[in-house]
């Protein structure tokens, strides 16, 4: 398959700092991972950190060749360097429920707080954490700093809450692969079978569709059984409440289908118990709805007959980092793409730096923008209407996965997933 030029670009900049990072892993971190327990806190035009608490938890995940996060992606940042030298030995970037909510109405007059967590291996010595929120502008700005010692820090070693795990399919260590943890949610202690059966039929629905399905074997995959109270979620607009273990609902922001969770430090006691480097959450429902939010979690239910398309969708912004194509569904958003500023994400543009997008994939002759005709149908290139606007965002294709439920990722939605593969697998 013929590599587009970005494409090729990261691999070699993958290549050319491994050996690096490799010796740097071993000379800062050892096994575990430090968990930094945050709360955010704000309204729409401003938000403040606090500290919560500190854990240590027994695995993490991530490659230890590429620890520095290689994407400009996500509403934030966080980045670990070493109090004395003051190296950059981890960094990772990411998007939140909070960052949503800052963009929804109810933000210009209620002040709200999320419980938040930051992960990276449990470092050897004393270090310098910064958090960054990307401004209107696009700019990553300074939020929040802490150090930390591990030597004198008291962080429990003692697992949350512990649930018993299972392997689904494993292909290798987890340093060297994309590891997916499947957790159950609204599942009673007797529906464990059949949180297992979902859980397969999950992992097959991400593995039926390329480029999933080539890249198979740089995955592996788990289940965490977190059997909770009651079986289901809750459902605010048919007055349904349901005492779940990672306290997921529908009608998130006021939109019905939308399904998540702020209740972000439960999901990551739940997914403590096993390793992982995206957190998929599975409903135990069939009512239609779904979140995925990048590097944050997917979540989606079980036994609606669009589950397969829900499933995948959903997992390509968490693991991806694409943007939703459409622009005809009502969302609860304000102006979430400013039309000044290029979008992070890699399948949509405004037109402001496309040439950071997928402007070398555009065949000569196609012009920019470019009309949904027939005759382009199949053809990169700069169709408007994305980001939930019909005016001013612009996608690659006049189709594609992150538009409709009916179609396959387009060829640059699917360099983007190829790119994050390789990102965590290194090859």
């Amino acid at each position: 398959m013929k590599r587009s030029p970005v494409f090729l670009s990261l691999f070699l900049l993958l290549l050319a700092i491994n050996p690096l990072q490799s010796r740097s892993f071993d000379q800062w971190f050892e096994d575990g991972a430090m968990r930094i327990d945050l709360v955010f806190s704000g309204t729409a035009s401003e938000s403040s950190y606090a500290l919560e608490g500190l854990r240590k938890e027994p695995f993490f995940s991530g490659s230890k060749h590429v620890m520095i996060d290689p994407f400009d992606y996500g509403d934030h940042k966080f980045e670990v360097r070493d109090a004395i030298s003051g190296d950059l030995i981890f960094s990772q970037t990411y998007c939140t429920l909070f960052r949503e909510w800052q963009t929804t109405s109810e933000a210009e007059s209620v002040r709200r707080a999320f419980s938040h967590v930051l992960r990276f291996p449990w470092p050897k010595g004393s270090v310098k954490v910064d958090v960054y929120d990307r401004d209107k502008k696009g700019i990553f700005q300074l939020a929040w700093s802490g150090n930390f010692d591990p030597e004198s820090i008291f962080a429990d070693p003692t697992l949350a809450r512990v649930y018993e795990t299972a392997d689904l399919e494993i292909h290798g260590d987890p340093e060297e692969k994309v590891d997916i943890l499947f957790m159950a949610e609204g599942y009673s202690e007797n529906e464990m079978e059949k949180f297992m059966e979902d859980a397969k039929r999950s992992m097959e629905y991400i593995f039926s569709e390329e480029p999933f399905k080539s890249k198979r074997e740089s995955f592996n995959v788990r289940v965490v059984k977190s059997a909770g109270p009651d079986s289901g979620t809750d459902i605010p607009g048919e007055h349904i409440w349901k005492n779940t273990v990672m306290n997921s609902s529908f009608y998130t922001f006021g939109i019905e289908r939308y399904m998540t969770t702020p209740d972000y430090r439960s999901v990551c006691d739940v997914a403590a118990n096993a390793h992982y480097d995206q957190l998929y959450i599975l409903v135990n429902t069939d009512k239609y709805g779904g979140g995925g939010i990048y590097n944050f979690y997917s979540i989606s239910a079980a036994d609606n007959r669009e589950s397969r398309a829900v499933v995948i969708h959903e997992f390509g912004h968490a693991f991806a980092g694409l943007g939703d194509e459409y622009f005809n569904s009502s969302v609860a958003y304000n102006d979430y793409f400013p039309l000044d500023v290029e979008p992070w994400n890699p399948n949509l543009t405004t037109l402001v730096d496309f040439g950071a997008k997928w402007k070398n994939s555009i065949k000569k002759g196609v012009p920019v923008p470019t009309p949904p005709e027939e005759k382009f149908a199949g053809t990169i290139g700069v169709y408007e209407g994305g980001g939930y606007v019909a005016k001013g965002v612009y996608r690659p294709m006049i189709d594609c996965r992150m538009h409709t439920n009916d179609a396959a990722f387009c060829p640059v939605c699917s360099a983007a997933i190829e790119r994050m593969i390789q990102r965590h697998t290194g090859r």
